[in-house]
């Protein structure tokens, strides 16, 4: 399977605690780690950003993500003695090194609702219409200036029609052009509108750094304000902005919000704080900026009425994927609806792309990835080998989730050859197993049922081959 299935558990156990560093002792030696991070940025921008004119300049963003995201999970921690800095630096055991932010511990939770999308999805493609992108101005009084934002408008716009508006936000190091040089989202968006996968909607990528002298650079501590004021700029500029100077409907069912790193920590704050304006959110590897689940979600039952869709991505080489599991677990633990995507990635462009692509399928409609959270325990590889009546059967089963359904495919060795399938219709009741198989052999397609229990890491079904044949097997998580 490609990128985003190729997930391993390291830990069979659910992340039960997401500790934050304790704030005593906030005498922080930078020059401890400065080398150490930009030889990080240095070897991992090259490597994750992709290859076109302007790469210059997305290196240097990059590296002011990656950077100041670094310097933030580190402040406050106590200073270290010298033996401690000599001694080499490992992760506790059952865990693995994050990269940056700390070691990274996956639960059972922690793992893809979707595979990887296809190869061209961020492709132009000249057999289909494409979108307008335009930058902006607008007038922030919040600021007291003129701004800029970059606003992306369907193909075939018009004023006939009231249009959904997705507000984008980027992260720490960016500004309005980060999304479009790290993601296009509007090549992803011409092409899932052309295939009938997302509706046509406004995409608005504005500048979160709401001050007077908002370009990205600098010292990245003395704009850390800058990021929270950008609140009331969103709701008292921007927003009234678009909507006088483009059709869009104007009711919060068809207003979303989503980011990326910091603006996915502003996505969870400012979206979970005025679900009067926004039903949507997409929260994608949100960074420490965000608040704690208790203090965003006060009234568990008003969120459950009000959200239509909160969907919640990080990657499983993220050193930042502490904060999304422990908002997982609280909206979990509450009953709150939710899709929790762990993907192959880390915390890079790659992630975000792939996120934009998967949210932008689900938002303003009303059949989303929800209903396929029941079936989350069962997505990944599976083997068995069993005896039937014409010989040993070896299987190894992959369910995923494609198109809001879950299904996956089947490879069967049998006296030497190899054959194989489609899985359909997966379904997990709580431990209650069932899905179906459709087998070519012997240049006939077998129908074939399955249905049992789950338990922990093993299923034990009962397999029916049409009227031929029934055999029980032990079907087992491969890890």
């Amino acid at each position: 399977m490609k990128g985003d299935m190729q997930i391993r558990q390291t830990d069979p156990n659910p992340v039960k605690k997401y500790a934050t560093p304790g704030r005593e002792a906030a005498s922080i030696h930078r020059s401890d780690f400065t080398s150490q991070f930009w030889n990080f940025n240095m070897i991992n921008a090259s490597r994750e950003l992709p290859r076109h004119s302007g790469l210059s300049l997305q290196r240097t963003a990059w590296h002011r993500v990656m950077a100041f995201t670094l310097l933030l999970l580190i402040w406050g921690q106590p200073a270290k003695s010298q033996e401690e800095k000599d001694r080499p630096l490992q992760p506790p055991a059952g865990r693995r090194a994050g990269g940056f932010g700390g070691p990274i511990e996956l639960g059972p939770d922690d793992i893809a609702v979707y595979a990887a999308p296809p190869d061209e999805f961020k492709q132009v493609r000249d057999s289909v219409p494409h979108g307008k992108l335009e930058m902006v101005d607008y007038e922030s009084k919040t600021v007291g200036t003129t701004r800029k934002m970059q606003v992306y408008t369907p193909p075939g716009y018009t004023t006939e029609m009231k249009y959904p508006v997705l507000y984008l936000l980027h992260g720490i190091g960016g500004d309005e052009t980060e999304w479009q040089r790290f993601s296009t989202p509007n090549v992803i968006l011409d092409n899932l509108i052309a295939d009938g996968k997302a509706v046509p909607m406004i995409i608005v990528m504005p500048n979160g750094r709401a001050q007077k002298n908002d370009r990205a650079g600098g010292n990245a501590f003395a704009s850390a304000p800058s990021f929270a004021t950008f609140e009331r700029d969103l709701l008292d500029d921007v927003i009234p902005a678009i909507e006088a100077k483009y059709s869009v409907d104007t009711s919060r069912e068809k207003r979303a919000i989503a980011g990326l790193s910091m603006g996915g920590g502003q996505s969870f704050n400012f979206g979970l704080a005025h679900l009067d304006r926004f039903a949507w959110i997409g929260p994608f590897s949100a960074a420490p900026n965000t608040k704690k689940p208790q203090e965003l979600i006060p009234d568990v039952e008003a969120v459950k009425k009000q959200l239509k869709l909160l969907w919640i991505s990080c990657g499983n080489k993220d050193g930042l994927i502490k904060i999304s599991q422990e908002m997982h677990q609280f909206l979990k633990k509450n009953g709150i609806e939710h899709v929790w995507h762990v993907d192959g990635h880390g915390h890079d462009p790659q992630h975000w792309s792939s996120s934009l692509y998967w949210f932008s399928q689900q938002v303003f409609q009303d059949k989303h990835a929800v209903a396929n959270q029941s079936a989350k325990p069962l997505l990944g590889k599976w083997a068995a080998t069993f005896n039937t009546q014409i010989g040993d059967q070896d299987y190894e089963y992959t369910i995923e989730a494609i198109d809001n359904q879950v299904g996956g495919s089947a490879v069967m060795k049998l006296n030497g050859e190899t054959f194989r399938s489609k899985l359909a219709g997966v379904k997990l009741d709580g431990k209650l197993v069932s899905f179906e198989e459709t087998l070519n052999f012997q240049g006939n397609d077998l129908k074939i049922s399955y249905s049992g229990e789950l338990d922990g890491d093993k299923m034990q079904l009962t397999r029916k081959v049409g009227e031929f044949a029934t055999e029980k097997l032990i079907v087992k998580r491969v890890k």
